[in-house]
This record gives structure tokens, sequence and C-alpha cells, in this order.
């Protein structure tokens, strides 16, 4: 087929050019395309009958029903040619001449073999859609898939599913009001995606390029069940000119070029083919028996029983979440009352938006207000972040010719008319910013040699970094000897051969707990890259998470505390890894592992500490409230004034510290990593982490949480030669407190499992080798020494 038929040439974009590109005709005039139309029928007719019935184009070309109407001069010149050959094998060259010199014209088009699915994921919105945009000129089917395996983070979000049950079903009312409406699916999309296109024929599906892992393996699986004849074509969103964008913030913000302007909905578009079934949008309960099914058998018991659990929320959140859940409609209009909540804040509809924004607004969230209100909107994108980015510009524009900085009634509460555009403008750039990062992330080559995987947490991205579990066929798998005699490298090199492998979130063979490695303050996931696939390599699954705020995870304006980030680890194991783990935590990481372990001890089966933060107090006495609700708040002036101080110094500083922090083997302080922490310093928001430790809630002893609220097994890991603290005195101090903790020294600094990966991999899986023996239920404390010196 030469060209086939996409749309009406009344709609067609082309159609609206002055002249046509390959031979200058006016093409505006339906005369001129009439005419044209009917010169081209005859000449088809008469190379019909020349050739025995043969026809170059193959198919019917109505003067409606025009893949371009500025092709038709061009077309009608090669077909001339044609009918000059004596033998229609020429015929292929001819349709290759006529498509080489329409070439321009047929990369802009659609193709139109079939109709073209778009498939709404997390961008459930016609406003600013580059995906629409894109398949305005066919017949376009949108598809919803309704898929419980994808699905399990919103059971536990607030209002979860009721916001996306919302979302769906404001994007089907709007698609009705266009014309269409919206086909929805149910059950896995790798196979009833395929079904649907080879159902309709489909000739493109075009969807919103992934970045999180476990939605770009969904897609993967997709693109392998469809027909070859099926094209997939991801689209992406930028807020700014479009180029790849750096992975240093700073020279991003250089080389980013012009603001692109947000796209407008579609007025229009084509009918679903006749007799197509569209489905229904299930209700509440069903969708939660359906995710709650999916996940029952998948899941260790350890795990399941927190499949329902979610968050406390305050008042003012959930009745705004409440709200949006109402979709689209309802966060444009949130938007709007959310950027003018300063200027009128005695208008009766902005008083609810308003006291949300106070609540947020707070000396350690500055700008937090606007992730704090909207964040689901975006997960679910009922609001794309460059509407918002452009909106927060007009109205911030708009402010600034008014002359005026503070609106009255609310100077005395420090909030500036532009503090709603400016933290809806912050949190747009940095989400923008960071899914490029991520999107050019999935090509990085790593230190652990596998490329990172990503995580949305409350809709925020995050990455970490794992590989692909392995059980060995002989009898040394999970035998510490044979992983960790001669170093990480030794383990990842291993000949061993795979007799089972476990897909990510489902139980292998072996139910043995994952490893998981929490870095410090700082550091990042990848720091932990001597033990990934050495710790793999001995049968295990491992997981290094990096913490929201720190490395190349998003930065966001949010209330990072030691809670926030033992939240962040509770729910990585129930969405990510999905059965209990053994955590091993360094510096901060340290303390936060332990208080996972202590307000979470069903899912840990054993702690490990490599030089903790955290105080030891025999004497100490749990509050009768939460010493969280009310803290110590410093002056913002000092904090903003120490912050910047301490942080500028640290950045210039990174290489000597380093250098400090790793006394034995200051080679391993490479400059990959001085280089990857300066990075992540330069990464919009990183200034805001660094100021929330002067916020920090006062924490709870190390020993309280080790002994007294988890008890089970615990193995210090420490570098004795850390130049920050007295290390053997903290660890000893430590063990004397806990009865369930063994010690075990190493000649190293204050990060041991970077400085010496290969006696900490040896610990690691002796401590594993241990928990995982028989009758591991009755198991209190490792049969190791209660001191182990390895300097």
């Amino acid at each position: 087929m030469l060209f086939a038929p996409t749309c009406t040439y009344t709609n067609c974009t082309i159609y609206q050019s002055v002249l046509c590109t390959v031979c200058g005709t006016d093409v505006r005039s339906t005369t001129t395309v009439t005419t044209t139309y009917k010169r081209m029928q005859t000449l088809n007719e008469s190379y019909a009958s020349k050739h025995s019935g043969s026809c170059i184009a193959r198919s019917c070309l109505t003067p409606r029903r025009l893949t371009s109407v500025i092709s038709l001069r061009g077309i009608e010149r090669s077909w001339r040619v044609a009918f000059r050959q004596k033998k229609p094998r020429k015929q292929k060259g001819i349709v290759c001449s006529v498509q080489s010199q329409l070439s321009v014209v047929r990369a802009a088009a659609v193709s139109t073999e079939g109709p073209t699915i778009v498939w709404f994921k997390h961008d459930l919105r016609l406003d600013d859609h580059p995906g629409l945009e894109q398949a305005t000129s066919a017949n376009v089917v949108p598809v919803f898939c309704f898929d419980p395996k994808q699905l399990l983070h919103l059971l536990r979000t607030p209002h979860g599913l009721q916001g996306l049950l919302g979302a769906v079903n404001a994007l089907k009312q709007n698609l009705q009001e266009l014309g269409s409406d919206l086909v929805v699916l149910h059950g896995p999309m790798e196979s009833v995606l395929p079904d649907l296109a080879n159902s309709l024929q489909a000739s493109n599906i075009i969807l919103e390029e992934e970045i999180e892992y476990r939605w770009h393996t969904a897609v993967d699986k997709v693109k392998v069940a469809l027909p070859s004849s099926v094209k997939i074509k991801p689209w992406r969103m930028h807020i700014f000119g479009q180029l790849p964008y750096p992975e240093h913030y700073q020279t991003f913000k250089k080389k980013r070029g012009n603001i692109a302007q947000p796209l407008q909905r579609p007025k229009k578009l084509s009918a679903l083919p006749a007799g197509l079934d569209v489905g229904q949008v299930p209700s509440t309960t069903d969708l939660e028996a359906a995710v709650t099914a999916a996940f029952s058998g998948r899941q260790a018991p350890e795990v399941t029983a927190f499949l329902h659990e979610q968050p406390k929320s305050q008042a003012w959140l959930s009745q705004i979440s409440k709200q949006l859940a109402a979709g689209e409609p309802a966060a444009q209009s949130a938007l709007h009352y959310y950027l003018q909540c300063a200027d009128s804040p005695d208008s009766a509809a902005n008083q609810d938006m308003l006291t949300a924004v106070l609540s947020s607004e707070v000396p350690a969230t500055p700008l937090g207000s606007f992730p704090a209100i909207f964040n689901q909107a975006l997960a679910l994108g009922t609001l794309s972040r460059r509407r918002v980015y452009h909106e927060a510009l007009q109205q911030q524009q708009s402010q600034r010719q008014k002359g005026r900085r503070w609106q009255a009634g609310l100077q005395r509460k420090k909030l500036a008319l532009d503090v709603p555009c400016r933290s809806a403008a912050n949190t747009a750039e940095v989400s923008d910013f960071h899914w490029h990062l991520a999107s050019n992330d999935r090509v990085r080559d790593t230190k652990t040699g596998d490329a990172p995987r990503h995580w949305r947490w409350r809709g925020f991205i995050t990455d970490y970094y794992t590989a692909e579990s392995v059980l060995q066929e002989n009898p040394s798998a999970g035998n510490p000897t044979t992983a960790s005699q001669e170093g990480p490298q030794a383990s990842a090199s291993s000949n061993a051969q795979p007799s089972t492998s476990a897909a990510e979130g489902q139980l292998p063979e072996s139910e043995a707990p994952a490893f998981l490695l929490v870095h410090g303050f700082g550091a990042f996931g990848e720091q932990w890259r001597g033990q990934i696939k050495a710790l793999t390599a001995a049968g295990y699954q491992v997981y290094a998470p990096t913490f929201p705020g720190y490395g190349r995870s998003e930065k966001q304006s949010l209330a990072y505390s030691q809670e926030l980030w033992r939240d962040f680890l509770r729910d990585f194991v129930l969405e990510v890894v999905q059965r209990p783990v053994v955590v091993a935590g360094n510096s901060i990481g340290g303390f936060i592992s332990a208080s996972l372990a202590a307000d979470y001890p069903t899912l840990v089966k054993g702690l490990v500490l490599l030089n903790s933060a955290g105080n030891v107090n025999t004497k100490y006495t749990p509050p009768t409230e939460d010493p969280s609700s009310s803290p110590s708040v410093p002056p913002k002036l000092l904090v903003d004034a120490a912050s910047q101080g301490l942080f500028l110094f640290l950045k210039t500083s990174v290489a000597r510290t380093l250098t400090k922090l790793y006394p034995v083997v200051p080679g391993n302080a490479d400059e990959w990593l001085g280089q990857e922490i300066l990075r992540a310093a330069g990464d919009p928001g990183a200034l805001g982490v660094f100021r929330s430790v002067f916020y920090l809630p006062k924490p709870r002893p190390l020993n309280h949480l080790v002994q007294d609220l988890f008890s089970g097994p615990t193995l210090v890991l420490q570098g004795a030669k850390d130049p920050l603290s007295n290390a053997v005195a903290r660890a000893n101090g430590l063990r004397d407190a806990c009865s369930n903790v063994e010690v075990q020294l190493l000649d190293a600094g204050h990060c041991p499992h970077d400085e010496v990966p290969h006696l900490v991999n040896e610990g690691l899986l002796r401590f594993m080798h241990k928990i995982t023996s028989a009758d591991n239920s009755k198991l209190g404390a490792p049969e190791l020494d209660r001191e182990t010196i390895c300097c």
C-alpha cells in the first residue's frame, strides 16, 4: 500500500499549510483537493486496466480520507511515469521513488495501516499530552489497563485506589466529550493489550516512556507479545528545550534552552471502531480485592500482613487528597486555587487550600507545600509538570506586576505571595531534571556492573542497585568461605551455574532473607559496589537503595527525618523486595536500619551495623508522647547560614574528607566516589536535604532499638580506625548494653564495606548462614564469638 487513509483532510494539520512542499500548489482550496482527487482516480483506473487490475495504491482514496493532501500532485506525477512502464515489476521502484520524494511528509505522519492505540498509564489527562498530540492525525483508540500487579503501592497510599479510579473516570468522561471513549482492559497487560492490538489490527501503540523498573519491564513484555507489524512509539515530557539533559545540574542550567510551552487539549478525536467493547471501570471494592488476590500468593507472609497498612496523614492532607481524587478537572481547579490562595486569603474557596499551604510551609521544609499537596496528582499524571511550571511562572509574573510581596494578614505568618508559585515551579523543575537523569541512567556504566533500577516512592523517583539472584547447583551455595575468601571480584566471577532464579517480587525456591544494604549520610546505594555481586554470587537476593534526597534520587522539599527514611525502607521491603531481609547499614544508615528492625521486627531477620550512628543510654525511658510532635525549632536565619557554610565547606573538601574516612585503603576513596558525591551535591534540592539535619527530632538510643524493641540477632562490623569517633569503645558499649549483639572489629575506617569489602562480605555471609540454619525460628543471636578481631 503506497499511502493509506489517516484523517479527514479538513482536520489534517498538514492541510493548513499554504503551499505544497513538493510542487508548490496551494492546497488550502477544497476545489484543488477535489479536482486533484478526480484526476488521481482516473489515472488509477487507467493503470489498473493496463496491468491486469494491478493498483499501486491498493486502497480507495476518498477526498475526505487522504494521508497528506500536499502529496497528491507528487503522486500524480509519479503515477504518470508508471504508466509508461511496460512491465508491472517496475512498480516497486516507482513506489520507492514516491516515498523518497515525500520522506519529510511521511516522517511526520503516523502510519495508518490500522488504528493507533494511545496507552494511558500514569498520564491520566488530556491537557499537555504529547501522546495525543502525536496521534491526532490517526484513528485513535485510548486505552487504560487495570493490571493488579502494578497497583500494589496504591493499596498503601491514602485514597490511592480512589484517586486512580477517579482519574480514570474523569479521563473517560473527557474523552466522550471529544467524540471518543476510553477502552478499559482488565488483567495482565502483556496479554490483554496484544489481544486488543490484534483484534483492531492496530499499527501503533503510543505511550509515555518509562523509567520505573517494574513498568519498564512490563512494557517490554507487551512488546514481546505484540506482532511485529505493531510499532511502539514512546513519548517523553520536557520543560525546557529538547536536548539530552546533562547529569550535572549546573551544566543543565546553562544549556537547557527555552521553556517549552504546554500543549493544549485536543478539540476533537475520532470515534472508536464500531462494535468495540469499551469495558467498565471497576468499583473500589472490586479493584482492592483484585490487587489483594494478585499479591497474596507472591509475597512472604510477613509482608502480606502489611498489605493494607497506610501511613497516618494530617486532617488537611486527607481532605485535599479526597478532593484531588476526582481526576484531571479537580487537579486543574486545585492548582488554580493553590497558586492564588495567598493573593486572596479571605476567599472562601481558597480557605482549605491556604490552610494546607500554611501547614506544610514550615522552616524544615521551605517550599514544601506543593509536593506535600500535589504529589499524588503528579504521580497519576492528572497534572503535567510542564503545565504546573507554566502556570506558576505566569502567576508569579502577575504578582510582580502588582508590585506587592506580602498580603495583608499573611505577613505575620511569614507567607510571601510568591511562595506557592515558587514551590510549584521548584517541584516541577526538580521532578523534570531527575526524570531525565533517571532516563539517562538506564544506560550508564556503574561500579556494580548492572544498570540502576528506579522506583517511585510516594510519587518521587529513587534508585536502587541489585543483581539477579542465583542459587548454585553445588553444595557450597550460600557458604561464606567460597564467596568471600578472595573478595567480591572473585565472588562475582565465579563459574557457578544457576539452578533457579527468582523474578523480583516473587519468592524463589530458597526462602532465605534478602540482603538490604543501607548507605550513610551523603552516600548512595552504589557505594555498596563491593557487596552486590559477591553476595548475589553466594545465592542471595541483594538490594541497595538510595534514600530520597541522596545520590541520584529525587530531592524534593520533604520533611527529611529518621522516620521518613525508616518508612522508605519499610515500603521498599514491602513493595520491591517483598520478603523479610537481613538489613545492614552504615553510619546514619545503620541507625535507620536499627529503627526499621525495632519498629517492624517481623520484616527483619537480622541486623548488621557498620560504624552506626546513635548513642547508647542504658537509663533511657521511652516518653509517653511522640517526641517528634513538638521538636525544638532553631532560628531559621541561623540554620540557613550554618547550612550554606557547612555545605560549601563539604563540597570543597570532599577528596580530603574521604581520604580520612578510608585510613587503611585510601585508594578505595577513588575519584569516582568523590565525583558522584559532588554531582549529587549540585542537584536542585540538595541544600534542603542538608538543612533538614538541623531539624531532626531527638533520636532514640541505639541500645533501646536493638535490644528492647528488636531483640533479634545483631552483628556489629566496626571499622576500628574510624576517625569520627572512638569506634572500639562505641562497639563494646553497645555489646555490653545488648545481650543480642556480637562485635567484629575490622582494620578499617568509617566505611568498612567500601574500604575492606572482602572482610565485610565474609562477616555478612557467615551471619546470614547462621540465621538460615535449621530451626532458625528459635534462633537467638548467631553463634559467633562475642568479640572477633580482624585487624
